[in-house]
Order: C-alpha cells, then structure tokens, then sequence
C-alpha cells in the first residue's frame, strides 16, 4: 500500500483528457467566419499532429466539446473528425439546432473512435448549417500553430487563420493509458527590440502540462538564428495536470548578436529536459519570434498627462497621487506630467487644445490620465485614457513604463526675448531605430507654468497649487519631424503673457506616433521637460552696468558675432572674465 501511495504521487488520476488548443475557453465569433447567405454552411477545424494523438493510443475518441458564439439560425451542427480537412470523416454526430446552446456543446461521436500508434494527426472540427446569416463559430484572439481552419461556404476553400485566433473546440478522449509526460509550448514572446549594449533579452512565455504527472522542472532551450549556440535556461515550475502558467526568464545572447546583426533577428525556444522524464510528444514544444536589434537605447522618461479641472471635486484625489510621485524617491526626475484642463467643463487654465484632446477619450471624463498616450494602460472602452483607481496602481503602471527602452532623445534649449514674451526653443537628437514610429514621427513642445495657488478648487478647502499647467502649444497634433539620417532639429517660437510667472515656467517636449483615424496609435516614444529658472541661473540681464571692455562676442553655438544679439550672448571680457548675458 506505502509503494502504491508513493507511486502515484504527482500524476493526476484521470479518465478523461481533452485535446485541443483553446484550454477551455470559449471565445467570440470574428467578422471573417460570417456568411450572409441563406441555408450556408461554415466549417471551421484545428489540426493536431500525428505525435500528439500517438501519445493517447489505446484510448478512445468519445466526444467533441464545440463552443458556439450564438445558436440564433443554426439549423444543425455536425462534429468530426478527419484525417484530411476535404477527407471522410473518421467518427461524427449530428445535433439539431434546437437541441444546441449558446456555450459549449459536449456531443457524443456516433461510433468511438480507436486510437493506435498508427493513428495520423487528426482535424478535428464541425460543420453547421444556418438558414439566416449566423455568428455561431467561437474564437479565441489568441493566435497559435494549427489553431484554426475555416471554410465559410459549402463550395469555398478551406484557409488557415491560426495567425488570427484559436478555436473553441476540444477532442475528449477517454481510456486507462493516458499519456504521462507532455508539456505544450502555447505562446512565446521575446522582447521586441533587443538592445545590444544592454546585452540581455526577456522572454515570456506560456506553458501548459497537457498529461497526468506533475512536472516540477524543465529547461527552455533558446536559439537565436545566424548562430550555433545555443542559449540554455532551468525553469524550476511546478504545473500540474492542465495547469497553464506564465513564466518569464531571460538569456545573455552577447555572441550570438553583435552591433552589425541584422536590424530582425529570429529566437527559437523549445521546452526539454522535464525532470520527471522525457516528454511523450515534441512537436508542440517549440515555438519561434521575430525581434528586432538596435546598437543602443536612450533612458525612458515617461510623460503622465492629466486631465483635471477646478470643477472637478474627485480631481484633488489624483493630483494627489501624482504629486506623491513626484515627491517618490523612486519616481524623482525620471517622469515628466503636464495638466490639460479639460474633460469636465473647463476653467481659467483652459487652452484650446485641452478641449481638442478630448478626441483621445470615448465618452469625456474628469479626473483622468493618459501614461505615455500607451494602449495598454487605457480604460475598457479602448482608448488611451484611464481614471487610475489608486496609488498603488498608479505607481505600478509607471513603473511598468519606466521598464521600456526609449529609441530617440531630447535635448531642449531655449532662447528667451523678454522684450516681445516670446521663446524660441530648439529641441534636438537622434534616434536609434529607423522605424521609431508607424506614421511619420511627430514632435509636441509646450510651454508649462507650475506652482499656480488657487483657492476655488472643487472638492477641496484651503489653497491648492496646480503644477505644470500647459499654456501653450506648437501644435495641437504636433509636427512632422524631418530627419537628418539619424539626428533632428526642430524649432519653433512660443509666446507667453507678461503675467506669467518667469520662475515658474518651463518647455515640455515630446516624440509620439500619430495617426488621426486611430486614437490608440499617438504613443509617445520618449519625453524631456527643463525649468527656464533653471537654464537661466547666473544669467546676467544687460544693463547701464554691463562692463564696456568686452572684446568678443558668441551666439550659444560658439560662432563669433559682432554684437550683442537679441536673447543670449556669451561674453569674454578683456579682463578674462566670461558670461551669459540677456539682451
């Protein structure tokens, strides 16, 4: 009894086991498995290789899981098996659509079907029959090999669409000799751009144990095309029986790719070497991606852009989060944020392009934030825009954000003319990667005026101090950068009232993506942010007191000039001294 007990501890006591690719999960009908012809049929199938049935031979094929979006027009619906998709079915059943359900339909085969080690890989799939336009087929958007084959009308040709989704539908097998050992490789992800002065490469994938013993270890096996090595990581994991998991590792593929690699690069990851013992059926345990490759990156300083106004009473509530950023030793300097009051009423601080950003939302809505303008960290109605719920996520998404590599720099230089309250700024840099955006690259500059006390928020008492409000624009949408190969310089002039605070104004500069038919393609690629006080320290201004001895004049680009020229000029005086002086 002590030796039974032992044996079978770490495999899972089954009967039954599904084959497939949708992990249980029912998914939603696409638009391209739709046909609006009347008394139609649509097909749709996965494939699993001959390795993978083999491993359940002396077991039977009992029934057929088929998930359906919708059961509104289905006539009838019938499950098979095939060895070729336009070959005999092996094993079918027929259901009535009255009898079917929105959901999973478990429908057992007419006749079993045996499986031998000389059993080929099987199709296994359905075929209905609507009398109206139907959107019964079910989806996963989870994209992966042999996941899905469509034929959307009865004289049509099949195509493969696993590059667009999985479909909802599983092979249940059932029988005492069920395999033991089988580990399924069902997603794998490098990071998109490998840096080659970093020299480290994260990977994430997504691994299910797809048979009866717990595994407790295994190695991912990672190859990189153009290269002979190989790349070697122990995943200590433990996933039982259809336990699926997320793991992340990273590899050093220093030799392997050089500052003169190819711009796309392929990794290859194959899971080997389970500890419990070999794997019973490789052909589902390698995966390959493509990555690209630049020399170097630039540091990441994210932009947080707020939309907030003093009507708002819930809006004191996220400024204070973003304020505790900024005070966060962890945060301090490394992220820029800038106040459109916009998105519930407006106020004193409104300029026209806070209204104008309001596109960016779906339904408009104050407190709210866009981090990045990035996709990723918007709400559920698929725009850009979020109301964070709380500190702590807050804080988690920027630090997710601060995690990126930044392919393009910024560096700001501003010229002040006091006399016409005017600035000229000059933002310059390169990028790394040529493909830095979809669309042509975009550059947004701003001016900014920070530390503004009011007293008539909403929703609070006392004084409240407004920080980096934006007051003015280059342009709403931002413009078109032109490149110099792989160096810029752009240039543009922003105004400013005489009422303005000198001390308290600063210029915001970021690079985005831009696309006006796609409010989830404006991300911005990296962001720079100066205090004038700060560029303007131990300037002197020009007065009836400015030494007469200078013997020699300079622009800020170190070319000599005649004269004292309107904004900065460097002065080296006869007596040795140099400064900054502002006309």
């Amino acid at each position: 009894m002590a030796l039974l007990t032992l044996c079978g501890v770490g495999n899972a006591q089954v009967t039954s086991m599904p084959i497939g690719y949708c992990v249980g999960e029912l998914g939603s009908n696409p638009s391209n498995l739709v046909s609006t012809t009347k008394d139609d049929q649509i097909s749709a199938a996965i494939f699993v290789p001959q390795d993978q049935v083999a491993v359940f031979a002396g077991n039977q094929i009992k029934e057929i899981k088929a998930g359906l979006a919708s059961k509104l027009s289905v006539t009838e619906l019938t499950v098979w098996l095939r060895a070729e998709l336009d070959g005999n079915n092996l094993a079918s059943a027929t259901v009535a659509g009255a009898d079917l359900v929105k959901g999973w339909n478990t429908v057992t085969l007419d006749t079993p079907f045996d499986i031998t080690a000389q059993t080929p890989g099987l199709y296994i799939g359905y075929t209905y029959t609507q009398k109206n336009t139907s959107k019964a087929a079910a989806v996963l958007d989870f994209p992966q090999p042999n996941a899905l084959f469509a034929k959307v009308g009865a004289t049509a040709e099949w195509t493969d669409l696993s590059s667009q989704g999985t479909l909802s539908i599983e092979a249940i097998v059932y029988g005492d000799n069920m395999p033991k050992y089988n580990l399924s490789l069902l997603n794998m992800k490098p990071q998109p751009v490998y840096v080659v002065d970093k020299g480290v490469m994260a990977v994430e994938m997504m691994v299910r144990n797809v048979a009866s013993a717990t595994i407790t270890g295994f190695d991912a096996v990672c190859h990189i095309d153009g290269s002979d090595e190989t790349f070697t990581v122990h995943i200590d994991k433990t996933l039982a029986y259809n336990q699926v998991e997320v793991i992340e590792f990273t590899i050093q593929p220093t030799t392997a790719i050089t500052p003169d690699s190819p711009a796309e690069r392929t990794l290859t990851v194959t899971l080997d070497n389970l500890i419990e013992g070999q794997d019973e059926a490789m052909s589902d345990n390698t995966l390959e991606a493509t990555f690209q490759v630049v020399a170097h990156d630039f540091t990441r300083v994210p932009l947080v852009e707020e939309f907030t106004t003093e009507k708002c009473t819930n809006c004191p509530r996220v400024a204070a989060y973003l304020h505790a950023m900024i005070e966060n030793e962890e945060f301090k300097g490394r992220f820029n944020t800038v106040e459109h009051h916009s998105g519930y009423y407006t106020d004193q601080y409104t300029i026209q392009a806070d209204t104008q950003w309001e596109w960016f939302y779906d339904n408009v809505y104050a407190p709210a934030i866009m981090l990045d303008r990035a996709a990723e960290f918007g709400d559920a109605s698929g725009t850009a825009v979020f109301n964070p719920a709380s500190q702590l996520e807050l804080d988690g998404f920027l630090r997710k954000e601060l995690l990126k590599p930044a392919f393009v720099s910024l560096k700001i230089e501003p010229q002040v003319d006091e006399e016409n309250h005017q600035i000229v700024v000059t933002v310059s840099g390169e990028r790394s990667k040529h493909d830095l955006t979809v669309n042509p690259a975009r550059i947004t500059v701003m001016l900014t005026e920070t530390n503004l006390v009011t007293t008539n928020q909403a929703g609070y008492s006392g004084e409240y101090v407004h920080i980096n409000v934006g007051r003015r624009v280059n342009a709403t949408w931002g413009d078109v950068i032109e490149w110099n190969g792989d160096t810029y310089s752009y240039t543009c002039t922003l105004f400013y009232s005489p009422a303005y605070v000198m001390d308290n104004l600063g210029i915001l500069a970021f690079i985005h993506d831009a696309d006006t038919n796609d409010k989830l393609s404006w991300e911005v690629c990296n962001s720079a942010a100066i205090q004038l006080k700060d560029i303007t320290a131990g300037v002197e201004t020009l007065s009836a007191s400015t030494p007469s001895s200078a013997t020699h004049y300079y622009n800020l680009h170190g070319i000599e000039t005649v004269q004292l020229t309107r904004g900065l000029t460097i002065v080296r005086h006869a007596d040795g001294r140099v400064l900054k002086v502002m006309k």
